[in-house]
């Protein structure tokens, strides 16, 4: 019962909402949580992360910390299916553990040059909103983030 195909069967958003919720009881149990991770699965992947994304949110900080940078990665739309569960997730992850990863996104949005990269950032300034990430980060990614921090789409110009 536990074949990763059967799991997304049943977390798929069109499946009856008592299999969605037995699909994320399983889930939970994955041991590699990579397959919850924006999984893509039959061409009808974001069917799954809503599910997937509730699935993660209830696995503890030792568990997820391997996954942060691919957690980040689901940050790039916040529009995506998920996307604000696992942003409520990591709002509650260890400061410490979360840093490295956070910093590696942050740097790559940064190098990104392009509204895609600055988007990003709007997004990513939402984990300001970890008091223990936030006393972690340089003045100068506070200050920067500060700018995007609730203020999405600033500096678009149409």
């Amino acid at each position: 019962m536990n074949d990763v195909n059967e799991i997304y069967r049943m977390l798929n958003c069109q499946s009856k909402l008592e299999e969605q919720l037995r699909g994320i009881k399983l889930a939970r149990n994955l041991e590699d949580l990579s397959f919850l991770i924006l999984p893509f699965a039959n061409g009808e992947s974001k069917r799954l992360w809503e599910n997937c994304a509730k699935a993660l949110y209830e696995i503890s900080d030792e568990k997820l910390e391997q996954y942060l940078p691919s957690l980040l990665e689901w940050l790039q739309d916040l529009n995506w299916p998920g996307a604000l569960i696992i942003l409520d997730r990591l709002k509650k992850f260890s400061g410490k553990k979360l840093k490295k990863p956070f910093m590696d996104r942050y740097t790559f949005a940064c190098n990104l040059n392009d509204e895609e990269g600055l988007m990003w950032l709007d997004y990513l300034s939402e984990l300001l909103e970890n008091e223990q990430l936030k006393q972690e980060l340089p003045i100068h990614v506070k200050e920067k983030l500060q700018e995007h921090f609730k203020n999405w789409g600033f500096w678009y110009s149409e």
